[in-house]
């Protein structure tokens, strides 16, 4: 092994694998923020692992059973143990920052290539009920006082259902991706994981909710096209945080951001509209990660479908 690598402990190196996914690879700062939280835990977990010789296969086998065993104070219970879809998620992190290791020949292997990741059992229901959808749109409505929220928040739950959209996407947005005359919203290549343009074709109920926000929110300044209830500026990750709370209360539906885009590509599905246009509509680079959104179809919901089925 060089000298010169000697000389670098693991955080030296963790931050030069960071500086390069941000600066030469251009990732996502979602992406490198979660790279960065799961080193912070395995440091955290393993204060015994100072330098690189210390990742060794028994070591990370260790990290797993420490993550496994530990307490942890989920709001008022002391709890243990985590899901096989967490640990799946911290292997992988942590194998791109061991193989970065391994093509700088600061190790020679990674000491996660003969621990099999495990394979999550994806059979948790992600999508919601219309029935849900509904009681959403209709808390805004009896909860808001003021035309431009009310418009702006059944734009936001609109754009949501209708387009599928990630958080990052959704808050990118600016009111020249939006064009009526085409009846098109675009998603830029600088606020999409993908990295990949595309275009949406705008469901009618969305294009007439934006129309409505639009017209309310004219005086407005910001080119953000979703703008904050008190300034004239655009909404934030944080201001989206607490709209998600809000509406959660008000609607006495319990969701997150992401059921949303489960429900957008479930409904494509239940639509029968070909596999490769739902990739192609979600901005999946791969198409294997449209197919994990089937595990919010449900048997029960394919009654015609098997009813279609003729000898």
């Amino acid at each position: 092994m060089p000298h010169t690598v000697m000389m670098k402990d693991i955080h030296q190196l963790f931050k030069e694998f960071l500086v390069e996914c941000e600066y030469a690879r251009k990732l996502r700062p979602e992406t490198t923020r979660g790279y960065r939280a799961v080193f912070q835990l395995f440091l955290k977990v393993m204060p015994e692992i100072t330098d690189i010789d210390a990742l060794t296969p028994d070591m990370l086998n260790e990290f797993f059973r420490r993550i496994e065993t530990r307490p942890r104070k989920v709001g008022k219970k002391i709890r243990s143990g985590v899901k096989k879809s967490t640990i799946k998620t911290q292997w992988s992190k942590l194998n791109v920052f061991f193989v970065w290791l391994c093509k700088r020949d600061y190790l020679i292997e990674s000491p996660l290539r003969h621990i099999k990741a495990p394979r999550p059992n994806y059979d948790d229901f992600r999508r919601l009920e219309d029935s849900q959808i509904n009681k959403i749109y209709s808390s805004i409505v009896r909860c808001s006082t003021s035309p431009l929220i009310i418009r702006r928040d059944t734009v936001m739950v609109s754009l949501l259902v209708f387009c599928g959209i990630r958080k990052g996407e959704f808050i990118a947005l600016q009111v020249k991706d939006i064009d009526l005359i085409k009846n098109e919203i675009t998603i830029r290549a600088e606020t999409s994981k993908s990295k990949k343009t595309r275009v949406l074709i705008m469901h009618p109920t969305l294009v007439l909710h934006l129309k409505d926000y639009l017209k309310e929110r004219n005086a407005l300044k910001t080119e953000h096209l979703i703008v904050t209830s008190k300034k004239d500026e655009g909404l934030t990750k944080h201001g989206l945080h607490h709209w998600v709370k809000s509406l959660i209360i008000k609607s006495g539906v319990r969701f997150h951001l992401h059921q949303f885009r489960h429900t957008f590509a479930c409904k494509l599905c239940e639509a029968n509209v070909n596999v490769f246009k739902v990739q192609k509509l979600m901005g999946h680079n791969d198409i294997s990660m449209t197919m994990k959104y089937a595990r919010s179809l449900r048997t029960e919901d394919m009654t015609e479908d098997i009813g279609k089925i003729t000898i």
